[in-house]
């Protein structure tokens, strides 16, 4: 028996009895190198020239409302009434939910007649519907233009300015721009929220008592513990909260005014400062400084900007900036961090990045890296700094 496959029956038994998680990526990652031995090359080709046929059967169905009708019914429904719900033509529905059952999208029950199946209950929860509708509307269509984009320049950016901004035929870039487009920004929004779900929390990637906790100054409840800076709609630090609820100092939220309005649920103790990280940071000598999903976004120039405020405010020998990002290894990457890191150029010019390139950066800054916490290749990792 080939080797991975036996390791691949080992890990299932193991999987069987702890449901660990960590297994179940091995399983996964088995299984998706065993497709890629049984595909032919035609077979490798044609799936992803399709895979953007299927996005597209995905968006029409969200906006058609019938992920919705399926995930809010107690029984199957046929295309008749799915017709009925949704005021949408019942050959359209057939044709638009054949491809989607085909994966598992949803289920085909019987002949026309189609019921939920867990990815349809999870694309009906808040977030992940927004999130799926700005990658398909806004991101898909830059990744579209980068082959022609990085052509007129011969190939020579590693990282492009502007491929947002040539997409759409606007001198502004994407975040400036998401802003007169409420709609868009508002599935950005859903879209980082979206991502929170089933990922593992930078507190339990790290030793948060010897990250955070230990040697923390007077312990004074006025003193500021930890600040997200560009935090968004707070999710992180809403988490941190519920985690360590009885932690002595403050917590600070900063985003853009607009973000900031749009908060719902967050705890009350959690201070909301309107901020852009492109100024001075307004508040100084705080424990830690925390940044999540920040960085990527931008070039090593435009990242050593938002760092120097923050290094401005840190105080040598006390203050750490946290960073929670991916740390790509230099060979043999996860997919989706790879992609992830097309995604980057294409919106915002940015970039996922190796451990050496994230330690030539941050030290360009005035910034020491303690410890890359975490070694899992497929989930995000804290980088641990202080001023030097």
């Amino acid at each position: 028996m080939d080797a991975q496959l036996q390791e691949f029956q080992n890990l299932f038994d193991k999987l069987s009895a702890s449901k660990d998680e960590v297994t179940r990526k091995a399983l996964l990652n088995i299984c998706r190198s065993q497709t890629g031995r049984l595909e032919t090359p035609w077979e490798t080709v044609w799936r992803m020239i399709m895979e953007p046929h299927q996005s597209a059967a995905l968006r029409a169905a969200l906006e058609m409302g019938l992920i919705d009708a399926l995930a809010s019914s107690t029984t199957p429904l046929t295309s008749t009434q799915l017709s009925e719900k949704t005021n949408c033509n019942e050959k359209l529905i057939t044709r638009i939910l054949r491809p989607l059952a085909v994966r598992h999208l949803v289920k085909e029950a019987s002949f026309e007649t189609y019921t939920s199946s867990p990815v349809t209950s999870f694309l009906s929860q808040p977030g992940v519907a927004g999130g799926f509708k700005f990658m398909f509307d806004i991101a898909s269509r830059c990744t579209q233009q980068i082959p022609s984009f990085l052509a007129q320049d011969k190939f020579a950016s590693p990282s492009p300015q502007g491929v947002f901004e040539h997409t759409f035929s606007t001198p502004l870039p994407m975040f400036p721009w998401l802003q007169a487009h409420p709609n868009h920004m508002k599935d950005f929004g859903d879209l980082m929220m979206g991502q929170q779900m089933g990922r593992v929390p930078w507190f339990d990637v790290a030793d948060v008592d010897q990250v955070l906790f230990e040697s923390k100054g007077g312990e004074k409840k006025d003193e500021v513990l930890l600040v997200d800076v560009g935090g968004g709609r707070g999710y992180d630090l809403q988490a941190f909260k519920t985690r360590f609820p009885d932690g002595d100092g403050k917590l600070v939220l900063q985003d853009l005014p607009m973000v900031v309005e749009d908060i719902q649920d967050l705890d009350e103790a959690v201070v909301r400062q309107v901020h852009d990280f492109f100024t001075p940071q307004p508040v100084r000598d705080a424990k830690a400084y925390y940044l999540r999903y920040i960085l990527h976004d931008y070039s090593d120039e435009k990242c050593q900007e938002i760092l120097k405020h923050i290094v401005d405010a840190m105080t040598p020998g006390y203050s750490k900036l946290l960073i929670f990002e991916w740390v790509l290894p230099d060979t043999e990457s996860a997919l989706f961090p790879s992609l992830l890191d097309i995604n980057m150029m294409a919106l915002l010019g940015g970039m996922e990045r190796t451990q050496s390139q994230w330690k030539v950066l941050l030290e360009g800054a005035g910034l020491e890296v303690r410890r890359f916490w975490g070694e899992d290749k497929e989930a995000e990792s804290l980088i641990e700094c202080v001023r030097k």
